[in-house]
C-alpha cells in the first residue's frame, strides 16, 4: 500500500478509537452473502473483531447478493451502498462476472469494475477496498471459466492500482496453499468457487490482522483451527513451506 492509503486507513481506524459512529458496507456476491445457515462468514468475523477492538461503535451492513455481477453492483449501489453513507465499503466481485454464461467480457468487467469503485470514492468520507477471491479450486472449474476467473482476479488488483485503493490479496496466500497442499486447500472449500465457515473465518482473521485488529482471548481459544491455518498461509509467504 502506498502512503496515501496508509493515512486513509489510519484515520479510519483512529476515527474507532475515538468512538465515532462509523458504517461498513461489505458489498459483493455469494463470497459476501451471508450463506453458511448459522455460521459466521468473514463480514461477521470482522464484525466481532473490531468490536473487540474498538468497541461497538459500527455498523457492518452486509449487501452481498449470490449470483451477482458487476452489472448488479452498479444496479443496486444507490439501495444497498450510497443510502448507508458508509465509512468503509468492501467490494469482492468477479467470481461470476468471470464465468462465460455471463457473457461479460473482460473490457465490460474492467469498466464496471472501476465505476463501482469511482462510486464509492465519490461518496464523502467512503474509503474504497477491493478484495480478490480467496483462492478458487481452478482444476475443480470449467477450464474456460477457471482461465477468465484468474484473468479478472488479475483486473481487479489493476483497477485498485489504478484507483488507489486500499486492496487486500487473499487469493495470491490461498494459491500458495492450493499448489502446495491441494488437500489441505480443499478442506477449506465448500465447492470450487465457495469455501467453508473455517475458510471464511481465515479470511476474517486475514482482515482483522490487516486493519490493526483481533478476536479476544475466549475468542481465540474458540478460533484455533483458523489460526492454524493462517500461520499456515504466512508460513508459505515466508517460504517456509507451511
Amino acid at each position: 500500500m502506498d502512503q496515501g492509503v496508509d493515512e486513509r486507513l489510519r484515520a479510519f481506524l483512529e476515527r474507532m478509537r475515538q468512538g465515532e459512529r462509523t458504517r461498513i458496507v461489505a458489498f459483493g456476491s455469494s463470497n459476501t452473502d451471508a450463506r453458511n445457515r448459522c455460521r459466521f462468514n468473514w463480514v461477521d468475523w470482522f464484525d466481532t473483531g473490531m468490536k473487540m477492538t474498538f468497541g461497538r461503535v459500527h455498523h457492518t451492513i452486509n449487501t452481498g447478493i449470490g449470483g451477482d455481477t458487476t452489472r448488479g453492483l452498479l444496479r443496486r449501489f444507490d439501495t444497498d451502498v450510497a443510502l448507508y453513507q458508509p465509512h468503509l465499503v468492501f467490494v469482492t466481485i468477479g467470481g461470476n462476472d468471470s464465468s462465460p454464461n455471463q457473457e461479460m467480457g473482460e473490457e465490460e468487467f474492467r469498466d464496471n469494475l472501476t465505476e463501482v469503485g469511482r462510486r464509492v470514492q465519490a461518496l464523502e468520507g467512503a474509503i474504497l477496498v477491493f478484495q480478490t477471491y480467496y483462492g478458487c479450486d481452478l482444476e475443480q472449474m470449467d477450464p474456460d471459466h477457471a482461465k477468465t476467473f484468474v484473468r479478472y482476479m488479475e483486473v481487479v488488483r489493476e483497477v485498485g492500482l489504478d484507483l488507489n485503493c486500499v486492496a487486500v490479496d487473499h487469493l495470491v496466500r490461498w494459491d500458495r496453499l492450493r499448489e502446495a497442499h491441494v488437500e489441505g486447500f480443499r478442506a477449506l472449500m465448500n465447492d470450487p468457487m465457495h469455501v467453508k465457515p473455517t475458510g471464511n473465518l481465515v479470511m476474517g482473521l486475514d482482515l482483522l490482522r490487516a486493519f490493526g485488529a483481533g478476536l479476544n482471548e475466549d475468542a481465540r481459544l474458540l478460533c484455533e483451527e483458523g489460526y492454524a491455518v493462517q500461520r499456515r498461509l504466512d508460513g508459505l509467504e515466508a517460504g517456509g513451506g507451511g
